[in-house]
């Protein structure tokens, strides 16, 4: 049996590692000239690594992949993590600060971070060299035909693979864009459930300061929204909360409707200005007193990701079933 994989992210990646483990014949179809997807890390802007895409570690995430299961148990001597507890929790909302001590009324958080290491890491000790061989990179499949019991995969560069079963681990943008063609059409239960999915636009900054002039966490628009509408998001916070490190380093992330007023800028400058602005305002000047530099990860822009993650607005039994028992779906 021979398995093709669309798509080298995470889902990508798990399932590779799940059927080598099993000696099935499979081969991994990479859109982009890089693995990882939607986790990506960076090394040398603080004494820690940073994920620039997918950070924390939810445990109330049903799914339990096998070569995932220490990770999300919080069991595994490889990856220390620590759960995140901020200490002062500030919001922003109508021009006024305020300290939301009443937060802490709510219950302990579980959620837990990477102490000393990132996703990606977790992603690379899935891999070996007989996995990364199987990845074919700036392979963009431009349509699926599973008319007959063969599977037919072409790319954009006019290559055309063979296989029994496909697994399409793209993110659910490329899919409700209609970027990847299905012949015969998928079936409208299948569409209709791809295009209710909803995902958010979406982007993520990091900042050095000189001091730490914020809190560990400090929600734009009011903690309330947020907790209740959990699509729209726009917090800054403490980066180095939790981890060994001499930085001063505060992340930023938005998503969803709210996202629009930081990713409409079309140029990084006037984004990071507008931001370090915001900052400004809110306090009273110590953003441009301290910056010593940023970096910028604009997920919306990412050609073949183009947006941050979905938010369980469609059936998930519906996303997830077989077509033919020959299209598959994960991610």
């Amino acid at each position: 049996m021979k398995i093709i994989i669309i798509g080298a992210g995470i889902a990508g990646i798990t399932a590779g590692k799940l059927l080598k483990d099993r000696n099935i014949d499979f081969e991994i179809l990479e859109a982009s000239g890089v693995y990882g997807g939607r986790i990506k890390k960076i090394d040398d802007f603080a004494d820690f690594p940073i994920d620039l895409g997918a950070e924390w570690i939810h445990k109330w995430i049903l799914a339990r992949p096998e070569p995932l299961k220490s990770i999300l148990s919080n069991n595994d001597p490889r990856f220390k993590t620590f759960v995140e507890k901020p200490k002062t929790i500030f919001t922003w909302k109508n021009k006024k600060l305020r300290k939301s001590n009443w937060i802490k009324l709510l219950p302990n958080p579980i959620d837990l971070k990477f102490k000393e290491s990132s996703w990606f890491d977790v992603l690379e000790s899935m891999m070996d060299d007989e996995i990364k061989s199987k990845i074919k990179f700036n392979e963009v499949v431009v349509s699926i035909e599973y008319k007959s019991d063969e599977v037919i995969v072409s790319t954009k560069s006019k290559n055309k693979y063979k296989a029994d079963k496909v697994l399409v681990c793209v993110p659910l943008k490329i899919l409700q864009n209609k970027a990847i063609k299905f012949d015969p059409p998928l079936p409208k239960y299948k569409e209709d459930a791809i295009q209710k999915e909803y995902i958010g636009n979406g982007l993520k900054i990091f900042f050095e300061f000189k001091e730490k002039f914020y809190p560990d966490v400090l929600v734009v628009g009011g903690y309330l929204k947020k907790f209740f509408n959990p699509m729209e998001e726009c917090v800054y916070y403490n980066e180095t909360l939790g981890k060994d490190s001499k930085k001063n380093i505060m992340g930023f992330f938005t998503q969803g409707e709210i996202a629009n007023k930081y990713t409409n800028y079309q140029s990084e400058e006037d984004l990071i200005k507008y931001v370090i602005g915001e900052l400004d305002e809110i306090f009273e000047g110590q953003a441009s007193k301290n910056y010593i530099k940023h970096i910028l990860q604009h997920w919306g822009n990412e050609e073949f990701i183009q947006g941050s993650y979905s938010h369980r607005r469609s059936s998930f039994k519906k996303l997830s079933k077989p077509i033919d028992n020959k299209i598959y779906f994960a991610g």
